[in-house]
């Protein structure tokens, strides 16, 4: 994959054990909330602005593209889908159904769900803007009377219990899902969606691929980015695994996280605030098994 310039790696493991030893690491949960229908909530913000129209799922991928696009699902840390992608998802899920939101002949948002003969099952939900977003869920408790459970499978991994009026109605299950492997080091980092100014050192470990293994220097200060690896021999007592570097730069968990758990040892102060300063603030989503 190196040579073949690719900069990340994505995969489901039949264990998380074996394929840390290949350098991925666990970074994607997903929750499963389950509500029985009489708990939902109502929604009552106005969205006249919204219509939402059901719509046939095999034949209107295409409305979905933009939308999945600029919504979080891919933006945070998700799948750029391709076009064959798209047009595997109808096939490989015949009984999904589809709900389109459209804000002055435009799709905003869209929910991707199944009906059974007693539970209302969503999958997918993204949109463009919060007014969209208001519609399809209301879209959703409309259904109330259909079903017994309400049941969604959210690849957000953060857990909105405040969100909901009384808590104790929902049954949550939290699943590790996928792992992730930086490949190329430097490309990721050179890549890496930050606008904090910085500059650290890090002694990274990686016993796969030597090409991220050593000494390597981050200076950014907003307009010019500098990611170098030097001749300075390695530190062991201060490294970090390529594992641990992903969790942290993954916003899966901070390196002052890792440091009070003992995974990294020998760190500065400073070294992990200017780490931690640049990392994305939020845990990344990956909606999609492959």
């Amino acid at each position: 994959m190196y040579d073949n310039q690719v900069t990340l790696s994505y995969l489901a493991p039949f264990a998380f054990s074996y394929y840390r030893r290949f350098g991925y690491e666990q970074v994607f949960d997903h929750v499963t909330y389950t509500m029985a229908s009489d708990k939902l909530p109502r929604i009552s913000k106005n969205t006249e602005n919204v219509q939402v129209k059901r719509l046939d799922f095999s034949s209107n991928t295409n409305l979905l593209k933009s939308i999945y696009q600029q919504s979080p699902l891919a933006q945070r840390g998700g799948l750029n889908r391709a076009d064959w992608w798209w047009d595997y998802l109808p096939k490989k899920f015949a009984n999904h159904q589809l709900a389109v939101a459209f804000e002055h002949q435009q799709p905003t948002g869209y929910v991707i769900y199944e009906r059974t003969a007693s539970e209302f099952i969503i999958y997918e939900v993204a949109n463009t803007d919060i007014e969209s977003r208001q519609a399809l869920w209301k879209f959703v408790t409309k259904h109330r009377t259909t079903a017994e459970n309400f049941i969604y499978q959210s690849p957000v991994a953060d857990i909105d219990f405040d969100l909901v009026d009384e808590p104790y109605s929902l049954t949550t299950t939290v699943q590790p899902y996928m792992m992730a492997r930086i490949v190329n080091l430097q490309d990721f980092l050179e890549k890496y969606p930050t606008s904090t100014p910085a500059k650290f050192t890090l002694d990274v470990i990686d016993d796969v691929l030597s090409e991220n293994n050593g000494h390597w220097t981050f200076e950014f200060d907003g307009k010019v980015r500098s990611v170098q690896k030097s001749n300075v021999p390695l530190d062991t007592h201060t490294a970090i695994t390529i594992q641990q570097l992903t969790k942290i730069l993954f916003g899966y968990r901070s390196a002052a996280s890792l440091v009070e758990h003992g995974k990294i040892a020998g760190w500065t102060s400073d070294n992990v605030k200017n780490l931690d300063a640049i990392t994305v603030p939020q845990k990344p989503i990956l909606a999609d098994y492959f």
